[in-house]
């Protein structure tokens, strides 16, 4: 993973991408055919088993590798001789073959692979993430910096993936992976989630049980997840205020892309530097909810997960009931396009106070009306 280089030595290219499920999707070129790829930052470069399959290429060896949710795998790898993006060619990078289907939600993607960072570490990449503007450039110098845009430092992994420090409140937590394969805020360690309210016991917080996100191998493990409200939280020059941070068992702590959305952002591996011009405010200040999310077992829509505290705990909700009908909308068998469109908009209207659900329990039809509470 530490092999690659770019063929041209001086180049500034915008390419444009697509949002698919919040995370960037952008077109690679490889022997003359064009491909979707997932941008991820936080993970090397992958290709999908049907893509190595038709471009002819075998395992040199194969590796373990982990994903977001701590599951691993031992999977194939292979070098990728070029390929081009915008017309710049990058060669001889290293990519993991993996079952990029095995997961419902990363096949929601329809995606041929991940460009990861052992590729990006050879090139200054800025996001304008609100006009989906890519840039790529040789030096930072071509790229118009403001001066009121802050910086922050970053080491890395072997692979490339950046790695951050972050302090919240008086409490640090090291070796935070800034995400662009997550489409996610700031989720950090519960670890550091103890610290806290060792710290500060009168923190505002509140608890859920299930799997918070999935990975490359498919839903987590269901565990508890902590989620508070953070007074003061800063990085480099960053300081933020009153946000909403969640802390999982996952095998690491990540900010994702619905945290950098709100900024241009440019990764810099030449000087290890990350910069943020905003655009927008950031605002994950409080958590409202009906108390539940949702997963999909065997094809069944199925509450996944439960807040405490909230409207669906209190009514008695359970986990792994079957949803039947929300309001006025069935659900009956999911087929992949139903489950990708809702994993895609979402369930339900988040602007309205109440909703009924009516869900499937060891055989009886249970009703619930559940009403919108404001959490944290």
């Amino acid at each position: 993973m530490k092999s690659g280089e770019v063929e041209q030595k001086e180049f500034n290219v915008n390419i444009p991408f697509e949002y698919r499920l919040g995370m960037i999707i952008l077109k690679v070129n490889i022997s003359g055919k064009a491909y979707d790829f997932l941008l991820d930052t936080g993970a090397p470069n992958v290709i999908s088993k049907e893509l190595a399959q038709k471009e002819g290429l075998n395992n040199i060896f194969e590796q373990k590798f982990g994903d977001s949710q701590g599951q691993t795998s031992d999977l194939g790898m292979i070098k990728l001789d070029k390929i081009s993006i915008g017309g710049i060619d990058f060669l001889n990078t290293g990519a993991a073959i993996a079952d990029l289907k095995q997961s419902k939600e990363v096949g929601c993607l329809e995606i041929d692979g991940f460009i990861g960072s052992n590729l990006m570490k050879n090139a200054v990449w800025k996001f304008d993430l609100q006009n989906q503007i890519i840039t790529i450039s040789n030096s930072a110098a071509s790229l118009n910096i403001p001066e009121s845009s802050k910086k922050i430092p970053f080491f890395t992994h072997i692979t490339g993936t950046p790695i951050i420090d972050i302090a919240l409140n008086d409490v640090k937590e090291k070796n935070v992976i800034v995400d662009l394969g997550s489409n996610g805020d700031i989720s950090l360690s519960k670890k550091t989630f103890n610290k806290l309210v060792d710290t500060d016991p009168s923190i505002s917080r509140t608890v859920s049980f299930g799997p918070s996100s999935s990975g490359l191998y498919g839903v987590g493990a269901t565990d508890s997840i902590q989620h508070a409200l953070i007074s003061n939280i800063s990085f480099g020059d960053v300081a933020l205020k009153n946000v909403v941070v969640e802390f999982t068992n996952e095998s690491s702590s990540t900010i994702g892309t619905n945290y950098f959305k709100n900024y241009n952002l440019i990764i810099n591996w030449f000087e290890k530097e990350i910069i943020l011009t905003k655009k927008k405010e950031y605002d994950n200040s409080s958590l409202s909810s009906y108390g539940f999310s949702i997963g999909n077992k065997d094809d069944r829509l199925i509450v996944g997960g439960i807040l405490t505290n909230s409207s669906a705990a209190i009514k008695g909700l359970k986990i792994n009931d079957i949803i039947l009908k929300i309001d006025s909308e069935n659900y009956g068998v999911l087929t992949t396009d139903h489950w990708c469109h809702i994993v895609e908009n979402g369930l339900f209207n988040e602007e309205k106070s109440t909703i009924t659900v009516i869900v499937l329990r060891q055989n009886k039809k249970l009703t619930f009306s559940l009403e919108k509470t404001k959490l944290l």
